[in-house]
């Protein structure tokens, strides 16, 4: 799987959903996302949200949008910075509809840089298939990662 492969699956969808766990509970909130060809992706919400709450104490979340799912790092990007103007830029074309909502305080534009993309995608090989895409192999050795396998009839 190439990120091009990625970025098609990205542009066909508009939600994505966000997995964040905090100092006690998870939240999963679905929102409106960007991306770029890195495969990295770009959302707004305002910081007092849960999931924004939970970023900030733990900026590892996953991500499931159509057929993917996506580990990765998220964090803030500093307002005014050449990063957000072509965050901003980016987010913006998509979803001009949210431009003015960027300038009320505390909504802030977070970016999302993928460590691993897996495509599940069971026509190619089976029940439970997934394609992998690796960013950061130091995570993918960390992680216990499900690699299909045949198991026993019960």
């Amino acid at each position: 799987m190439t990120k091009e492969d990625v970025c098609k699956i990205l542009a066909s969808q508009k939600l994505i959903s966000v997995g964040t766990i905090g100092k006690k509970y998870p939240d999963n909130s679905v929102v409106c996302f960007s991306f770029d060809e890195d495969c990295n992706l770009y959302f707004g919400s305002y910081s007092d949200t849960l999931k924004c709450k939970n970023i900030a104490f733990n900026k590892h979340v996953a991500i499931t949008v159509g057929t993917l799912q996506i580990h990765g790092i998220a964090s803030v990007v500093e307002y005014g910075t050449h990063e957000y103007n072509m965050g901003r830029e980016n987010y913006d074309s998509r979803f001009p509809q949210y431009t003015e909502v960027f300038e009320k305080k505390d909504n802030e534009l977070y970016i999302i840089k993928p460590l691993v993309i897996w495509n599940y995608n069971p026509s190619l090989g089976g029940e439970m298939y997934r394609e992998m895409l690796v960013f950061d192999d130091n995570y993918l050795n960390e992680i216990e990662v499900y690699y299909p396998h045949a198991y026993e009839k019960r």
